[in-house]
């Protein structure tokens, strides 16, 4: 009886050490749990930040074209974007890179960018538990590619005007202007490179209605919503008659700028892009009298160097061509001489 009795007390103990074995490892894989879910919360914020270090680094394209990132003003957004996000270090701390050892552009049109925690920057990532263990910091990076990439599609913003492309595209250098809408009082053809975009009930263009000047007007205050493709898009060209709502809608832009100084070039410009229009190219004007339809080549960004004026019948939109960034999509295809882009990730 007495040794049945030693025997259960024996088979307590085991009982209870299992248990504590059991409780500890537990505990452990709890722990390492913890600083697991830690581990991949800060490669989440890292890859966030890298993400927008790349894309606000493509964002430098040379206005004076071509779409070649410009590498010192990439550097710079880069890490502006970089800094205005948080990843866990201890707690959470902003994100901080360094231009000569986490940047670089692997083509004129791509930037790569690398951000991490680590010891050799005295940044790793602190664990909680897994310290008792011997563990006290983990390394973790992230890294993204972003490139300009020319549009092929525009699905919003372009005004209802056109330019007709030259071989070898319009020169962006600065002081270099043209004229995108021909005086009607001077010319002797019925179209002045004015496009009539079908019906858009997308967002805010169901309130653009009608063929008539109101909704030229329109489409120039506050842009085309819907979308428009190169090559496969054909648009009706809109006949003279519309002066003064052209006038008014470029004057509209104008005056609602933060930069309006007239004569500028756009290098030297500070303003929030209202004197910037996104417009279609087009493959030809000529002999194009009343309405007709006008194949879309291409798009570019036309800069306005001076306030539209004139009289009743008389006015011509002066202005740079620039290479700018646009919502839209595009392709991997070598860029056109004159372009508006969009910014992607590639990896």
């Amino acid at each position: 009886m007495t040794s049945r009795k030693d025997n259960i007390r024996d088979e307590r103990g085991i009982a209870i050490m299992y248990v504590a074995v059991f409780l500890v490892s537990s505990l452990w894989l709890i722990s390492l749990a913890v600083d697991m879910g830690k581990l991949m919360t800060t490669k989440t914020e890292l890859q966030r930040a890298a993400d927008a270090a790349a894309l606000a680094g493509a964002s430098a394209i040379d206005k004076q074209g071509g779409g070649n990132l410009i590498t010192a003003q990439a550097n710079v957004r880069a890490v502006a974007a970089a800094a205005a996000n948080t990843a866990l270090q201890e707690t959470s701390e902003s994100v901080t890179i360094d231009p000569n050892n986490d940047i670089d552009f692997p083509d004129v049109h791509t930037i790569h960018v690398t951000v991490h925690r680590d010891a050799a920057n005295g940044n790793a990532m602190t664990t909680i538990f897994a310290r008792t263990l011997g563990i006290t910091a983990l390394d973790v990076k992230a890294d993204a590619k972003a490139k300009a990439i020319p549009l092929t599609k525009v699905c919003n913003n372009l005004i209802p005007f056109s330019a007709v492309g030259q071989v070898g595209g319009f020169s962006t250098a600065c002081g270099t202007t043209y004229t995108l809408h021909t005086d009607p009082a001077s010319s002797s053809g019925g179209n002045f490179q004015l496009l009539n975009f079908p019906d858009c009930t997308n967002g805010d263009c169901s309130g653009a209605t009608g063929n008539g000047g109101a909704k030229i007007k329109w489409y120039i205050e506050n842009g085309y919503c819907c979308c428009v493709d190169v090559g496969t898009t054909f648009v009706d060209t809109k006949p003279g008659g519309t002066v003064g709502p052209v006038r008014q809608g470029l004057q509209y832009r104008w005056d609602n700028d933060t930069d309006r100084r007239p004569g500028i070039c756009y290098g030297t410009y500070t303003g929030n892009g209202s004197r910037i229009l996104p417009v279609p190219l087009v493959s030809t004007f000529a002999g194009l009298n009343g309405r007709t339809n006008a194949k879309i080549t291409g798009f570019a960004a036309f800069f306005l160097t001076q306030r539209p004026t004139g009289g009743a019948n008389t006015m011509q939109v002066v202005g740079q061509f620039i290479d700018y960034v646009e919502p839209g999509t595009g392709d991997n295809n070598p860029p056109p001489p004159n372009a508006l882009y969009t910014i992607r990730l590639i990896e």
